[in-house]
Order: structure tokens, then C-alpha cells, then sequence
């Protein structure tokens, strides 16, 4: 096998390592922005940085095939040798996010038409819709012929799918898509009469009698669409998506089977789940400064990237960052704050705490030119090396010397939340002004993530081995599968927390008709009696400590259950709030309430009492960040200093600490540790 990869075949979990054999370090870079008098000098100082890869060519397919059959790959060819004599390998991207403008202005059939009826237009990206097949048998050519251009190239030693496939309006409703549409559903349900029966057309005279009868559903309608068409039209999307990637991901690995074969995300309306088992490993861009707010409380933009680290990793285990921030960054209507000296860094450090095996900081050097010109990397307009370029060296010295400490390690994960996006779909065809459960359990991942608690997110396919803890954060959806694999947890000692408004849909988006939680009730050992909106107006929640709900109660009924915790105020004065049910050798906690800023924190203790759950360091602030990394053979513990004064960390378990330099391989360390500002320690636990 490649140098870059091994062959050892692991499960799709989120505790797969990537089979990495070397931990990847360097940036997206862009030869056709740059004349050849830039290419060597770049290599070079790219080298001098500790720079293993760069990735290219993502938008670049009007210089590939400038006309319509007729390829040159000579600029990439000659680049990826002059990267390769400087030990820079090459992880080359398939095109298909830009198609050139003979293709567009030949075929505008291959545009997206937006759900408003604006067509797209060239002169962006991600204008063309996946689902049509003039438009796939374009992106399958271009893929083809790079494939057996590069295919004997010793220095490429993978490929990136696309660029962050339905980034922006993704929602099309083309003939494309409508013709899709139709045969997707015929291909899920496979007579009009199942089709009827799981969308519930009987309401509002919506029965079909033949598939092209179907259309698209769209909001623009006078009134509500159907939830479950919309979900399936979610799901939908997904599909073209999964069946648009798999197409070249089946060349690629056609030519050359050594390659490894990644893709940027994440994005809403696809089934990542699905979507990385034709990958390797997954790749999330990363761009703290989306959620940085330098006037905010330091912690804050931390812990949301944690949450968008730990989703990424929920898919399909340890992933790599093809684009991680590197300074200010934006377009027309926004610039991100510039990071501070060492906040480059310690995002990098960030991505690797949560499972990344690869840092590509976007990007080299700033463009001069087109919609990103002030989109900064490495090296400013002018391509004098500064401050973010010296950070960069000392990545590059550092990652070197983990890299064997860092690969082949884990995140674990003590309490996980369960994540998808399918849940996420099914809310939004009716959210009544609630959040999508991703970003309610996000509270809750803050919360714990602010105690120093190993979190993580789990996808509810995925195993739940070595969890403590497992949330379910408001999920309609349930299946019956699903409500075993759940009580399975819980009879083998786990912990299962069920939120307020849980369970209350089948897969087709229907409302049950067993009481609330449905398939979930004999776990919970309670249904819900009465539930409503808005209860922080009226009532509060006794524990016996006096509690703010938010958004949602239900009044529980238990049956096997123990009440802990009641309603107070109005008509809802001491009925049931919270309950506890023994299952096995494990217990549910149901909590008739929504996760939120203000009902995290007191869900995040209780859930910690009733799981035993401690902290991975005893004394640290909220501004500093734990994750453990972990293997058979090591543990490694990261600490991330997120504020701009110094902390003292306390109750730091025996170990030696890799990243500092007054010893060679590190020195110990004495059971506290003063992280500077945008500092970082990586522990290495002596048990």
C-alpha cells in the first residue's frame, strides 16, 4: 500500500482512527492564481515550514479542459513535480464544483434552479445541479481523464471529492430534479399506493394516481407543504449528493486503489453517515472565525467549534481539516477578526484534541483577485513571510515530532449525544419555532464541555460501546430498531437521557398515535400527559432546587418511573417534571423540557450525577479546553488555553508533557501547569 495509508480495514464508527501512516500538514494552493516564477520559490518555503501536501485543482477545471474534450494537464503536472523534489506530496481535488463556461453557456440546463425560480448563473460556484445526467457525464469525463493522467504519479497520494458539496443554496427544483425526484420516490416506495400511505395524502385531497403527477414540494405554496414529502425531498437531496460523489469516487479508485479518497464538509441535507463509506476519511473545514467573537467571552467561539469538531468526527471516526483557518478571512459583506499571535495554532491544536490526523491551512497565500481576495493564509498579498508563516514553522516541528504519539489514537468519548441530520430534516418540515436538535443538544455539549467532561456526538447508527452517557435531544424520528439498540445501552449499565418532546413521529413523519414517547415509554418509564410551548413564562421545575425550563414542557405520567423532579406554578403545580427509571443495570433520566442556554447547565449536572461521570482534569477554568486522545498503548491528554490572559490548570493526572522543549521528548509534569494565552499541553498520562 501507499506510503500514506495502510491497508487494515476498521468499522465505520466514530472511533475510527484514519489509518494514516503520516500525519498530514500543509495547504490548498492555487498555481493557476500564480505566475512560474512563484512555483519553486513556494515549494521551497513550504518545505522550509515542515509542509508534507498540498491540495489543488478543486476549481480549476477551465484550465484542465479549456475546450470541451480536450485536456491539459501539464500546469498541475509540472507543479506536483516541483512540490514532489521538495518532499510535498499532492492531494488533487475533482472539479466538478466549477464547471468552466463552455459547459454552462452550451448546456444551461445543467444550472440550478433555486426554489424562488431564479436560475443560477455562471460566475460563482456550486451553480450546477448534481442530479441531472448531462451534467454527471461531464463530471465523470473530467474525473476520468485526471484519473489516468496522474494515475502512475508517485507524488499524488489522494483525491478530495468536489468542494463542500451543497455549500450555500443547494435546494433545486430543475426539470433535472423534478424527473429525479419522481424516480427516486418510485425507487423508495415502489407503488403509488405505498407512496400515498406514507405521505398522508388523504389530507387536503393530495392523493396521486401516477408518479409524474408528483411535483417538487416547495414553500412558495399558499400554505404548508406536506411535512413528509419535504422530508423525503430532504433525503433527496442527500441522495444525489451520495450517488454524485460515489461516480467518481468509483474511477478514482478504479485507477489507482492506493489512493485515499476524502471530502470537505459539513453541510445541511446530506446522510454523512452514507456519504463517507465510499471515503477513507472525512474532511471538515474548519473556520473558527465564523463563530470567534474576539469581544465575547474567550470560551464561547471555542466551545462551538468543539461542537461542529466533534459532529464532523460522529460520521465515520478521525477526519482530517483540508482547510483550517490560518488569518482574517471573508467576502462582500463580512471580514473575520485577524487571529492573535498563537490563535493559529491553537485552532490547529483544536482540530487534532477532537480527532484530526491532518491540518491544510487555508490558504498559502492570499489571492489578488476574485471573491476572495481578502480571504488571508499564510502568506499576505504582498508574499512577505510574517508572524502567521513563523506559527507555521512551528506546527510543522511539532506535528512532525507527535506524529507518531498522535496517529492511531482515538477521542474518547464518556457521554455522547446523539446526532443526525436525517432528525435535523424531519424537524425542519414543521420546527414550530424550535431549534433543529443539533443545535439544542449544542447547549448541552457546551455545558459539559465547560466542566471538562468527555463529550462527543454519536451518529444512531453507530456503536455505543465504552459510553457512560447517551442523550437523546429531541428527536421526532423513531424506529423500533433504534428503541432496541437504546435499551440494549441501558440494560448494560448505560445511562440514556430522553429530552422533552421525544419520539413522537415513525420514520414517514407521521405523529404516532401511541402516547408520547412512544416506542420509547417502557424505557422511559412514563408517558407524557399534557405538553405545551413556552413554560419559562409560567412555571418552573423543583429538583428539589427550584430550575428554569425553556421552550417545551410535558407534564409525565409514570408507570415504572421514579419522579425527581415536578412542575410548579399554575395548573401545572406538582405534576411530574423529571423521572428516573431503572432498566437493567442501567437508568433513564426523562426530562419534560427543552435543552437550551438556560436548562443545560442543571440537564448537564443531573446527567453527570446518575452517570458517574467525572471531569478529565479536576482544576482547570472554563477557558481552558480537555480532550483525551486515546490507544492501546497511550493516552494523551490536550489542554487549550482559549483566553487572552494566562491560566493555571490544577489536578492534572501524572504524565509528561510532548510539546515542551526544556527536555528532549518532553519533561514531566508536577500535577499543575500555567498555560500562557492561546497556549497549548499535550499530556502524555503515565496510566
Amino acid at each position: 500500500m501507499h506510503r500514506f495509508i495502510d491497508g487494515k480495514p476498521w468499522a465505520q464508527t466514530h472511533t475510527r482512527p484514519t489509518r494514516l501512516k503520516t500525519f498530514l500538514f500543509g495547504a490548498p494552493y492555487y498555481p493557476e492564481h500564480w505566475s512560474p516564477a512563484y512555483w519553486e520559490r513556494d515549494a521551497q518555503h513550504m518545505a522550509e515550514a515542515g509542509f508534507n501536501v498540498v491540495r489543488m485543482a478543486e476549481f480549476a477545471w477551465d484550465r484542465m479542459e479549456p475546450v470541451e474534450g480536450q485536456y491539459d494537464f501539464s500546469l498541475f503536472q509540472e507543479v506536483i513535480a516541483i512540490m514532489g523534489r521538495h518532499g510535498i506530496a499532492t492531494i488533487l481535488c475533482t472539479p466538478t464544483a466549477t464547471p468552466p463556461r463552455w459547459l454552462t453557456h452550451a448546456h444551461p440546463d445543467v444550472l440550478r434552479v433555486l426554489p424562488d425560480g431564479r436560475r443560477c448563473t455562471h460566475g460563482s460556484r456550486q451553480h450546477a445541479c448534481y442530479a441531472g445526467e448531462r451534467y454527471r457525464a461531464y463530471s465523470r469525463a473530467i474525473t476520468q481523464a485526471m484519473a489516468a493522467a496522474f494515475k502512475d504519479n508517485a507524488h499524488v497520494v489522494g483525491w478530495q471529492t468536489d468542494n463542500e458539496i451543497n455549500c450555500g443554496p443547494h435546494e433545486c427544483i430543475c426539470p433535472n430534479c423534478q424527473t429525479e425526484f419522481r424516480r427516486f420516490l418510485e425507487s423508495r416506495y415502489g407503488t403509488i399506493e405505498t407512496l400515498n400511505e406514507a405521505w398522508g395524502t388523504a389530507f387536503w385531497a393530495q392523493t396521486y394516481q401516477a408518479w409524474e403527477q408528483i411535483d417538487l414540494p416547495c414553500e412558495a405554496l399558499p400554505q404548508s407543504e406536506n411535512p413528509s414529502a419535504r422530508l423525503d425531498y430532504y433525503r433527496y437531496l442527500s441522495h444525489i449528493a451520495v450517488r454524485f460523489q460515489h461516480e467518481q469516487v468509483a474511477i478514482l479508485r478504479a485507477a489507482n486503489p492506493d489512493w485515499f479518497v476524502t471530502h470537505n464538509g459539513m453541510f445541511d441535507q446530506i446522510d454523512y453517515v452514507t456519504f463517507c463509506r465510499d471515503l477513507d476519511f472525512f474532511g471538515y473545514d474548519n473556520y473558527p472565525g465564523f463563530r470567534v467573537d474576539t469581544a465575547a467571552t474567550p470560551a464561547d467561539g471555542a466551545a462551538a467549534t468543539a461542537v461542529k469538531l466533534d459532529m464532523a468526527r460522529s460520521f465515520s471516526g478521525n477526519f482530517i481539516i483540508p482547510e483550517q483557518q490560518s488569518g482574517p478571512g471573508g467576502q462582500k459583506h463580512y471580514l473575520h477578526d485577524n487571529p492573535r499571535p498563537g490563535q493559529m495554532r491553537l485552532w490547529s491544536y483544536q482540530s487534532i484534541a477532537h480527532g484530526a490526523d491532518g491540518i491544510l491551512h487555508f490558504r498559502w497565500r492570499t489571492c489578488r483577485f476574485g471573491a476572495e481576495e481578502y480571504w488571508c493564509g499564510i502568506l499576505d498579498h504582498d508574499d512577505v513571510p510574517r508572524r502567521r508563516y513563523r506559527e507555521a514553522q512551528q506546527e510543522g516541528r511539532e506535528f512532525a515530532a507527535l506524529a507518531p504519539k498522535l496517529l492511531g489514537t482515538r477521542v474518547r468519548v464518556d457521554v455522547g449525544l446523539l446526532h443526525s441530520p436525517e432528525q435535523d430534516d424531519a424537524h425542519r418540515a414543521m420546527p414550530h419555532g424550535l431549534p433543529v436538535p443539533s443545535a439544542a443538544s449544542a447547549h448541552l455539549h457546551r455545558a459539559l464541555w465547560a466542566r471538562h467532561v468527555a463529550v462527543g456526538y454519536i451518529n444512531p447508527v453507530d456503536r455505543f460501546d465504552g459510553l457512560r452517557a447517551l442523550v437523546w435531544p429531541h428527536f421526532a424520528l423513531c424506529n423500533a430498531a433504534t428503541a432496541e439498540r437504546l435499551a440494549a445501552f441501558v440494560r448494560d449499565g448505560g445511562v440514556l437521557l430522553i429530552g422533552g418532546r421525544s419520539a413522537i413521529k415513525d420514520v414517514h413523519n407521521h405523529v404516532i398515535a401511541e402516547t408520547p414517547p412512544g416506542l420509547l415509554a417502557e424505557l422511559a418509564g412514563a408517558t407524557v400527559e399534557e405538553y405545551g410551548m413556552r413554560p419559562e413564562r409560567h412555571f418552573g421545575i423543583c429538583l428539589p432546587e427550584r430550575v428554569q425550563p425553556a421552550l417545551w414542557y410535558d407534564v409525565l405520567r409514570p408507570t415504572t418511573a421514579t419522579v425527581i423532579g415536578t412542575w410548579s406554578g399554575g395548573h401545572l403545580e406538582g405534576q411530574p417534571a423529571v423521572t428516573l427509571n431503572r432498566y437493567g443495570a442501567g437508568q433513564v433520566l426523562t426530562i419534560g423540557t427543552y435543552l437550551a442556554p438556560e436548562t443545560a447547565p442543571w440537564m448537564a449536572d443531573l446527567l453527570l450525577r446518575y452517570a458517574g461521570v467525572t471531569p478529565l482534569v479536576a482544576g482547570a477554568p472554563a477557558a481552558v479546553e480537555a480532550t483525551l486522545r486515546v490507544s492501546d498503548e497511550r493516552r494523551l491528554l490536550f489542554l487549550l488555553n482559549h483566553d487572552e490572559i494566562a491560566h493555571t490548570v490544577r489536578g492534572i493526572p501524572a504524565g509528561t508533557d510532548l510539546l515542551s522543549t526544556a527536555q528532549a521528548g518532553g519533561k514531566p509534569v508536577p500535577g499543575a501547569l500555567q498555560l500562557e494565552p492561546w497556549q497549548v499541553a499535550i499530556i502524555e498520562l503515565a496510566e
